[in-house]
């Protein structure tokens, strides 16, 4: 069974993060389907009618003068597009809200358990339970810690024509995503304050910096080579898709494309395969993170157990 609590060196956090997949994916990635399911059938169906509604409209033949028509297209149907947004706002910030967290909610059952042994209402719950905490994070993370990095990462930006940059951001960038994953992590699976988590995860990043920093560091970059390779093969499916149903419509019929079902069914399954697919990877680099965080906590862990277990052999 794989072993969470275990100190690991640099190479073990990469192959562990895949090994965790290979003992786990299944079972992981059952869960993670079921519940992003109905979320993404209404994404879908907001990208497609949001899509059609648009193309009409650019693809009109009456918008001969885009300037004055276009403009009053969107004054004239505000009311609905603001009602497309609004919705989709919604569900993808609830979408967001779930597969930022779930790895993190997934090892903790782990953890515990050390087995599979529960179900997609187990997660589901203890998501529901912890709600107010994740929504609370993002808030104290979005104004509070964000403005601090981004001017952290500006300066940095800013450096980088002294070429001291360089390098320096190369080490703050996985630096502060690797210590606010293990705040994360600390906020939801330990009983800690927003800023205990935040103290907690700078303390357990400072006790194996370089192999930490480097473990995020390839992870990134195999997972955004990974999905960008993906991603653009479905980019030029898209273009292919726009100019085959070009070609079959009379004289290139702009109008006829837009009211291709077809060619809007093609790109909101495009859309939410990219999304789906971004969501899959960006729960790849936290179950790393995870392993990680578990990891440096290994030592105390394990120190309590074998404190437990001395009473138990003197018995």
């Amino acid at each position: 069974m794989f072993e969470l609590y275990k100190k690991r060196q640099l190479g073990d956090y990469i192959i562990d993060t895949f090994s965790f997949f290979k003992t786990f994916g299944k079972h992981f990635f059952k869960i993670f389907f079921i519940i992003n399911g109905a979320f993404l059938l209404i994404v879908g169906a907001l990208v497609f009618f949001f899509l059609k509604s648009n193309f009409q409209a650019v693809f009109n033949d009456s918008l001969d003068q885009p300037a004055d028509n276009l403009a009053g297209y969107f004054n004239d149907n505000f009311g609905l597009l603001a009602g497309f947004v609004a919705l989709f706002f919604i569900a993808v910030i609830a979408l967001s809200l779930f597969n930022s967290t779930y790895p993190i909610l997934y090892l903790k059952l782990v953890a515990k358990k050390n087995t599979t042994d529960f179900k997609t209402e187990d997660i589901t719950t203890i998501f529901r339970q912890n709600i107010w905490k994740i929504i609370k994070f993002c808030i104290g993370l979005t104004f509070l810690v964000v403005p601090v990095l981004l001017i952290v990462i500006i300066i940095l930006f800013f450096l980088c024509f002294l070429i001291v940059g360089i390098p320096l951001l190369l080490i703050a960038i996985p630096a502060l995503f690797t210590w606010v994953n293990f705040s994360f992590y600390a906020y939801l699976t330990e009983d800690k304050s927003f800023f205990q988590s935040l103290n907690h995860a700078y303390l357990l990043l400072k006790e194996d910096f370089w192999t930490s920093i480097g473990a995020t560091f390839l992870i990134l970059i195999m997972i955004q080579m990974i999905q960008g390779s993906i991603t653009m093969v479905f980019y030029f499916a898209g273009i292919f898709m726009v100019f085959l149903t070009a070609m079959g419509s009379s004289n290139y019929n702009a109008e006829a494309m837009s009211d291709s079902p077809l060619l809007l069914l093609f790109l909101t399954l495009i859309f939410i395969l990219i999304f789906t697919l971004s969501n899959i990877f960006n729960n790849m680099i936290m179950i790393n993170q995870g392993i990680m965080y578990y990891s440096l906590g290994a030592k105390d862990k394990i120190s309590n157990r074998d404190i437990d277990l001395i009473g138990t052999d003197n018995e």
